[in-house]
């Protein structure tokens, strides 16, 4: 079977099994998961079909929304993890944001390519947190809504097994996480100041038989939203990153 395949009928079993995969380990979870339009939420998943040098994990997919009635609904899936999605929600011109800061302010200072990196998240659909969960109550009272948000530590705990095949099939030389839940969850450190652990430090890691290397940034959000000035921590763990991975290229084509 070629590398290919294996990925394609990972993915196919990832679609299929995941999120019954979760509600086994959490029971809190929903049995209906679904948007106030009835659309169910279903694992949003990479646009990958090859290995690649970096594989990128962010947290969890966002969701395609609505302006309806004054109130900002989720009504569906993206189509990819960090996907470059542009549309009409209702009232104005919708983009991902999450995307556009990694493409202005993570890539190029990265020097990465984009089309080049395994793009995916820890857990693989959209959490419902309070503040959408009233929203979408007021459109559609009947579907009972749970604040999976609240529980993302303990579904992205339950998504590590998946994301573990993942590496393992993308055979990544590096991975870039982003944001502290993923961080902690992937390097299984729990005790590292947050400031610290997301400072782009590149170091080694196992995953079974495959020896890589891991570093951890701040989310595009958390830059965005640039709490605790996490804009500029964030802006020097990429430098720092930048460097590392500059460095190990330079090594290996010397070898």
């Amino acid at each position: 079977m070629t590398p290919t395949n294996s990925i394609r009928k990972f993915f196919a079993e990832c679609f299929r099994n995941y999120l019954d995969d979760i509600r086994a380990q959490i029971p809190e979870f929903p049995i209906e998961y679904r948007y106030p339009d009835g659309n169910p939420v279903r694992p949003v998943l990479p646009i990958a079909d090859e290995r690649k040098e970096i594989i990128l994990v962010g947290a969890f997919p966002s969701a395609r929304f609505e302006r309806r009635n004054g109130k900002l609904i989720p009504v569906g899936d993206n189509l990819s993890p960090f996907g470059q999605e542009k549309y009409f929600d209702g009232q104005a011109i919708r983009y991902q944001a999450s995307r556009d800061i990694l493409d202005e302010h993570y890539f190029p200072k990265l020097e990465i390519n984009a089309n080049d990196v395994w793009i995916t998240d820890l857990v693989k659909v959209y959490l419902f947190p309070d503040k959408h969960i009233s929203n979408c109550r007021a459109i559609n009272p009947a579907i009972a809504y749970t604040n999976t948000h609240g529980l993302f530590p303990e579904i992205a705990n339950a998504s590590y097994g998946w994301l573990e095949k993942e590496i393992g099939l993308c055979q990544p030389k590096f991975i870039i996480t982003l944001g502290e839940v993923v961080a902690r969850v992937v390097s299984k450190d729990t005790k590292t100041d947050t400031s610290e652990l997301l400072n782009g430090e590149l170091r080694p890691i196992s995953f079974g038989n495959l020896e890589s290397h891991i570093a951890h940034l701040g989310h595009p959000e958390i830059w965005r939203r640039n709490t605790n000035n996490w804009r500029m921590k964030t802006e020097n763990a990429i430098t720092k990153l930048a460097k590392q991975l500059r460095e190990n290229r330079n090594n290996w084509c010397e070898h």
